[in-house]
Parts: structure tokens; C-alpha cells; sequence
């Protein structure tokens, strides 16, 4: 990251990669086309909190922030029980959706949460009326609200081609 503070806190907290999955351009040296999520993740491969477009430095790092705080909240919550954690993990998605986009999930329209792995998430919820409504980032906490602590692989496809609206492809970067 250009912004120190932002790779400060990143490397303090994470441990970064990265994956290309979509097409671009690079014209002249300038990216051209494509977009970009960001994913904060457990060891595991599991998905705490994403981010769906760019943002600037300020705002990646109030992601980042949020993220690690959420963590924190529900593992303090959990005591170790997984099924808790998810429970926590949904409250702050929930949260977050209605303070940022003032839509409210009716509680009785959430999969119930049981321990063992997660369902894998669908784009059912965010190919409705209200999540077709709600800006991308609103979309990623919807899924991330229905879906709490889902593994990377099931769900970047659904961020990447649903919310982003860009398709995943291996095609090698075409520099002119």
C-alpha cells in the first residue's frame, strides 16, 4: 500500500496476497478496466469482512479497522464456540447494513446458524428487490449477514460477478 499508515496497520494485523480474477488492460502503463475486492480473512480461509470497489487510503483503513474490531468483538463473544462466533460476526454485518444503508433484515428471514461449516452463499439475497437496491458494499454485508464466516473460494465469485458486476476470468493482462 502507497499509504504508510494504512500498510502499517495491514502488516501489523494481516497477512496480505493477492489474486488476479478478472481481465484488464494496461495501456501506456496505466491499468485500464477490471475492479477490485478486498477480502479480511481468518487463517483458515474464511471471510470476516470484504470490501467490493476501490476506496482510498482513509476509508481501506476504516474497512481494515472495522474488520479486526470485529473479530476481536466476536471471538470475546464466542468462547470458542463457532456457532457464536457466526452469530457475532452476523450482528455486526446486520449492524453496519442498517446504519449505513438503512435497510433492516427481518431476523426471521436469516438462516438459522448451527454449528458445523456454513452453507455456502448464493447471490439469492442480493438478486432481490431491496439488495438489487443497495450500493455494493451494502450487497457484500448482506451476504455476509445471511452468510457469516464463509469461505474465500465460495465467495468471491458471487462479490466478484454479482455485486461488482465483472466477470472472473484466468485471461493473461493484455498490455499494449
Amino acid at each position: 500500500m502507497s499509504d504508510d499508515a494504512v500498510g502499517k496497520f495491514l502488516g501489523d494485523n494481516f497477512e496480505s496476497t493477492y489474486q488476479k480474477v478478472g481481465t484488464f488492460q494496461v495501456i501506456d502503463g496505466a491499468k485500464v478496466g477490471g475492479n477490485v475486492a478486498a477480502y479480511f480473512c481468518l487463517s483458515d480461509g474464511t471471510v470476516v469482512h470484504a470490501v467490493a470497489g476501490p476506496l482510498g487510503a482513509k476509508d481501506f483503513l476504516r474497512e481494515a479497522r472495522w474488520a479486526v474490531d470485529l473479530r476481536k468483538l466476536a471471538a470475546s463473544e464466542a468462547g470458542g464456540d463457532v456457532a457464536r462466533y457466526r452469530v457475532a460476526l452476523r450482528r455486526g454485518h446486520l449492524e453496519r447494513l442498517t446504519a449505513e444503508s438503512g435497510l433492516r433484515l427481518p431476523p426471521n428471514t436469516l438462516p438459522r446458524i448451527v454449528p458445523g461449516p456454513p452453507s455456502a452463499p448464493t447471490n439469492a439475497q442480493i438478486q432481490t428487490k431491496a439488495g438489487r437496491g443497495l450500493g455494493a458494499q451494502g450487497q457484500v454485508h448482506v451476504l455476509l449477514a445471511y452468510y457469516p464466516l464463509p469461505k474465500l473460494a465460495d465467495l468471491y465469485t458471487i462479490v466478484f460477478e454479482d455485486v461488482l458486476k465483472e466477470k472472473v476470468s484466468t485471461l493473461p493482462v493484455n498490455t499494449k
